[in-house]
Formats: C-alpha cells, structure tokens, sequence
C-alpha cells in the first residue's frame, strides 16, 4: 500500500516537474523574443542618435551657408527681410510664384478680349469705310440734284423772258430784240424732251385787285424736286 501511494506522488511530482518545465519554456521565449526586440529597437536607437547628430551637423553647417548667402545677396540689410527666418522667406517667395501664375493666367485671358477687341474694331474700321462710301454717294446725289434745280430754273427764267418778250407788241420791239426772241426760240428747240417743265408751269393769271402786289411766280407752286428741294421765292425779289 505504501509502494502504491509513494508511486502515485511520485508520477504526481512527475507531473508537477514538467509543468514547471513547460512554463519555464514558455517564459524564456517570451523573454527572449522581449530581448530580441529591445536589442533591435536600441540598435534602431542608435542609429537614429547618429542620424540625428549628422542632421545636427549638417544643419550647422547650413545655417552658415544660409547666413553666408543672406549676407551676400543683401538680406541682412534689406529692412523688408530683417528679422525673417529663411522659412518665413520661402514661404514669401512660393506666394510670389503663386501670384505670378495668377497674373499670367489673368495676361491669357486679357490677350483674348484684345483678340475680341481687335476683331470688333476691324469690322468697324469696315462698317465705316462702308458708310463713308454711302455718305460720298449721297453727297454726289444731292450736287448733281442741285446742278439739275439750278439748270431748271435757268430755264425757267429763259422760258419767262421768252414769254414777256412774246407778249409785248410788236411795235415795242426794237431792232435788236428780234434776234433776242429767235436766239429763245432756238435756246427751247436745243432743249431735250426730258428737260422741259410742264406746258402750263409758266402760266400767268390777272391781277384780281390793284393792291395785289404779288407777281405771277409768287402765285405759282413749283415741283419739288428729287432732293425735297422747294424753289426759292426770295431769288426773283
């Protein structure tokens, strides 16, 4: 009986043991892959610390080539860049090139409204070269109407004294009239058809009162003409 029990506590010591041992395992990985990291993020460490102190000397050395430069260039004394980090000027000189790629896009569209413009101008340029050709036209339309009333009246004027003289008696006529008379005659027999007034444009009517001092053409209306023209009643006064 007590083999038996001796034997059951020592298979349960057994057990005990291995489980230690399991779990002594257990933690020794863990520990190691916890010392496996630690060395990898120390080595990590350190090369960030000597990074770190390269990028420390190489900004040393460019904040003297920066200061060097600013002092070169005029930025020390310049008023408008006194007391500006090189940040501050950057950012300064990235707004200018912003404005500048604004002032060419505003430049692109300026140069189209002139194009625009241009093109508007032409055809005015034209429209007026038109209109002065039509004004030139109309100008030589009214010479030449004013040409043909002045024509017209003349004669009127001859066809009037061809009339009076007709109408005198014979005995008032003087030698030198009568070649006046044919020389009308043949003056009116010159004339072309198309050239002629009304048969009953010259016609005279009587005094109605002796008051009346209105003469035969004041009583006349004559045609207007192509111009809108009306005769002049003042030109026989």
């Amino acid at each position: 009986m007590d083999a038996k029990v001796t034997k059951f506590e020592t298979l349960k010591l057994l057990e005990k043991c291995r489980k230690e041992r399991d779990d002594a395992l257990h933690r020794e990985n863990a520990l190691r892959e916890k010392l496996r990291q630690y060395e990898s993020r120390m080595r990590s460490t350190e090369a960030l610390k000597q990074k770190l102190k390269t990028l420390t000397m190489d900004n040393k050395e460019l904040r003297k080539q920066v200061k060097t430069l600013r002092t070169e260039i005029g930025l020390e004394a310049s008023p408008k860049f006194n007391g500006k980090t090189t940040k501050d000027i950057i950012n300064d000189l990235h707004e200018k090139d912003r404005e500048c790629i604004s002032l060419v896009e505003k430049a692109g569209k300026l140069s189209l409204t002139i194009d625009d413009l241009t093109s508007e101008l032409a055809n005015t340029v034209t429209s007026k070269t038109l209109l002065e050709d039509q004004v030139q036209s109309l100008q030589q339309n009214l010479k030449d109407m004013t040409n043909n009333q002045r024509r017209l009246l003349k004669l009127w004027e001859d066809k009037k004294v061809q009339r009076e003289q007709l109408a005198l008696p014979a005995i008032n006529q003087k030698p030198g009239q009568k070649s006046s008379t044919h020389r009308h005659v043949q003056t009116e027999m010159s004339i072309g058809l198309s050239q002629k007034l009304p048969a009953n444009a010259f016609e005279t009517k009587p005094f109605t009162r002796d008051s009346d001092k209105k003469t035969v053409l004041d009583k006349h209306s004559f045609p207007t003409y192509g111009n809108g023209y009306h005769h002049d009643k003042s030109i026989h006064n």
